[in-house]
């Protein structure tokens, strides 16, 4: 009889057990001193139509700069705009066109254009204008940009984008990571363009494909969906115990071990 108890527990430490490590870990395929390509690894986040940014003028003569800078000596324009140390800079809304409206300067054509490529943008023009600014130091911010993530992570909602390159696996780390019944195998990645949304699917298993995904530099305004696994799948049913699921045996086993030591005794 102790042997029959053993069996049966040890099975049930099994069962309790039996999710698979290949269901949970990530990056199989890799190993120290693995060397994967990263797609589009030069590949930058890049201002679109609707996007807010801030753009901010400095040089030798505050006076000078300051002509070229929208600040208020208050927040009045609340989440448009930010602190600025002696004031608020308020943020640019990017037109349809692709345009922002400069002071001084006029229509600046952004869209398609890094943060980067803003900034050598508008201090090009401001040495070339005639009350330009020879010295000038120009510092672009995002302000609205984000990805949203959905599904089986811990902390679903808007991530924002804070930096140029900004990657998938920096979105699900910032959501917190997939919870347990994330399916790591099937994560979806939905992203814009123009009229029409593309899917792409990523399986966070396996790190090659991660690199390799041309979803990896995420872009403003993507969906990273994580997919539930068959274990919140089977829950989502009336019971949520069913004759697949460990718990279901784990139960069997349980009252079939108390019967074996009410029997015995």
């Amino acid at each position: 009889m102790k042997k029959i108890l053993f069996l049966l527990s040890a099975t049930m430490l099994l069962l309790s057990s039996c999710g698979s490590i290949h269901d949970f870990s990530y990056f199989q395929d890799t190993m120290a001193g693995d060397v994967n390509h990263i797609a589009n690894a030069a590949q930058a986040v890049k201002i679109k139509p609707y996007d807010k940014i801030s753009i901010m003028v400095t040089c030798k003569d505050p006076q000078l700069s300051a002509i070229y800078n929208l600040v208020s000596s208050y927040n009045r324009l609340g989440q448009n705009s930010v602190s600025a140390g002696t004031g608020y800079v308020s943020f640019y809304t990017v037109d349809e066109q692709g345009d922002v409206d400069f002071p001084i300067l006029g229509k600046i054509h952004v869209d398609g254009l890094t943060r980067t490529e803003v900034a050598e943008t508008v201090k090009n023009k401001l040495t070339t204008a005639e009350q330009g600014v020879k010295d000038a130091t120009v510092t672009v911010e995002f302000a609205n940009l984000h990805v949203s993530v959905l599904g089986e992570v811990k902390s679903p909602g808007y991530i924002s984008i804070d930096k140029d390159q900004f990657t998938l696996l920096d979105a699900i780390a910032r959501a917190g990571d997939l919870t347990q019944y994330g399916n790591r195998k099937n994560v979806k990645v939905f992203r814009k363009s123009g009229s029409s949304q593309q899917t792409y699917e990523v399986d966070l298993t396996k790190f090659n494909e991660v690199c390799s995904s041309p979803v990896y530099m995420l872009q403003q305004d993507d969906i990273i969906y994580v997919d539930p696994n068959k274990v919140r799948a089977r829950q989502s049913t009336a019971t949520g115990n069913t004759l697949l699921t460990p718990s279901f045996w784990m139960s069997a086993l349980s009252f079939a071990m108390s019967v074996a030591v009410f029997v015995t005794r």
